[in-house]
């Protein structure tokens, strides 16, 4: 795809469990003029890049649901993505004529899953709803009476119904009562204050340790003490050390074996990860969002030249403290021990680490024109992102098994 940005979005049933990805590409490479041209061998090309970053790297093993457009579907290449990761989706502006119904059941008879994005009635989506998987409204395209309406207009198709724009909990609680399927955004990155009244001591005692493994200043003694104060976490972080994908000479045994190897920085940011997995009666992807954050900011630090870039990696990590501790950002950060560089970077964006972090949430929700961070080529913002989903993939599969 080129160096054009790509991002996801996740999809997620109710508990926050993901089902798959929208992905947000700032140019739709899938609607290319080769795709109307018949140009084989440019769309072979294009497929096989779309297929290699927005599937593989962006997406994994999660079905991504794409963007297409009317020329892509009438064409015989929407045959050569791989039908059981995608679900092909239609906007809601799309030209829907006998063609395009005709083109959409043959897809459909073979395998492929089709989405109604944006098709605000039943007579509107009537024609192509037996042949698709799921209808999708945006709850913040008119007011909430509208969407109501046209939910219970499309709920005649009797299809799964997926809300999108549902960065909230005022959002995923409307939606939810309302009886939506699938939740499409970040609600789950911000806090619920109806969870707990009070914080869980495990869980304050975590983000108390999280921030004291992001210590640049933390010694291999203080560190093998702060992992070994939870033996649990201790035997994640050995496991994860020993796995295949290090292929070390030999088995390590302690964590002041992989001290000696590894160093004090890569050993806190797993240590760190394999404890924000560990916290309880939160969803898996507020972690895998705070992976993502602390080693793509990390990566943006360094690629500033920034002299100390573990205090990226600490500020993309308690991006979410708030939303694992129920409680707004700056009560959250009141708790905790941290620098006023970090606490100013997490609360206003000031400073290289709150640039860094403000462009990553810009990356995060497609807001290409709010994605800069200082001198870095859009390409260099972009290779951070997709490397970062890739370390994170692996991370948090290790830590979850």
């Amino acid at each position: 795809m080129g160096n054009n940005f790509i991002a996801r979005q996740p999809i997620c049933k109710r508990g926050a469990e993901v089902a798959g990805y929208e992905l947000l590409c700032r140019d739709n490479e899938l609607a290319e003029d080769a795709f109307k041209d018949g140009d084989t061998s440019a769309a072979k090309t294009l497929l096989n890049s779309f297929v290699d970053v927005a599937l593989d790297k962006v997406a994994g093993q999660n079905r991504a649901f794409v963007p297409v457009t009317r020329e892509f579907l009438l064409s015989p290449f929407a045959e050569a993505l791989p039908k059981k990761r995608v679900v092909l989706e239609i906007p809601g502006d799309t030209r829907v004529d006998q063609p395009l119904v005709d083109s959409v059941a043959r897809l459909s008879k073979k395998g492929y899953w089709v989405a109604l994005d944006g098709f605000t009635g039943a007579d509107q989506a009537k024609p192509l709803a037996k042949f698709t998987k799921f209808a999708k409204l945006d709850v913040h395209a008119e007011s909430w009476d509208a969407v109501i309406t046209q939910f219970l207009d499309l709920k005649k198709l009797g299809l799964p119904l997926v809300a999108r724009n549902v960065d909230t909990r005022e959002d995923y609680e409307f939606s939810s009562k309302l009886g939506f399927d699938l939740f499409q955004g970040s609600f789950f990155c911000t806090p619920d204050p109806t969870l707990h009244k009070q914080i869980p001591f495990n869980r304050l005692s975590t983000i108390y340790l999280l921030t004291k493994l992001q210590d640049p200043d933390i010694s291999p003694r203080e560190l093998e003490h702060a992992v070994g104060q939870d033996l649990a976490i201790t035997y994640r972080v050995l496991r994860y050390v020993n796995s295949p994908a290090h292929a070390f000479p030999r088995k390590i045994e302690s964590i002041r074996h992989a001290v000696a190897l590894v160093g004090t920085g890569l050993l806190s940011n797993w240590a760190s990860a394999a404890l924000l997995g560990s916290i309880e009666n939160k969803p898996r992807e507020l972690m895998v969002t705070g992976i993502v954050r602390a080693h793509m900011c990390q990566q943006l630090g360094a690629a500033l030249h920034q002299k100390d870039v573990s205090q990226f990696f600490t500020v993309g990590l308690l991006s979410v403290v708030d939303a694992l501790l129920d409680r707004p950002l700056r009560d959250a950060l009141m708790l905790l021990p941290m620098s006023d560089a970090i606490k100013d970077a997490l609360l206003h964006h000031k400073g290289r680490l709150g640039e860094a972090l403000s462009c990553i949430k810009a990356y995060e929700h497609g807001d290409w024109n709010n994605t800069r961070c200082g001198t870095l080529s859009e390409k260099a913002i972009r290779d951070a992102y997709l490397s970062s989903l890739i370390a994170t993939r692996g991370i948090a599969a290790e830590f979850a098994a």
